[in-house]
């Protein structure tokens, strides 16, 4: 077992700090930020819509301007659709 004055002894010493001064310094850091103007939001709004024959129409509209930016069918599609199952129709009766 080690004696309570030997541990008392060393707890006693202090450490030496030194403060860091002159051209030792760290040189300072500035940080570059840049900014850019946001950006316009265009806003558009989706309807879906529901044809005959089960066809799911997906209309994206310009909330702005209310045009129509893109038919998903497009309406090509849609009419060719429809003359084919007009050809249906028709072979069955």
């Amino acid at each position: 077992m080690v004696p309570a004055r030997f541990l008392l002894g060393s707890r006693s010493r202090s450490r030496e700090t030194k403060a860091i001064s002159g051209p030792e310094a760290a040189p300072t850091v500035v940080d570059h930020v840049e900014t850019h103007p946001k950006a316009e939001v265009n806003l558009t709004n989706i309807l879906v819509e529901m044809q005959p024959g089960n066809i799911v129409v997906y209309k994206f509209i310009d909330e702005a301007s209310g045009r129509l930016i893109q038919q998903i069918p497009s309406e090509a599609m849609l009419n060719l659709s429809q003359s084919v199952e007009g050809a249906k129709d028709k072979k069955r009766s």
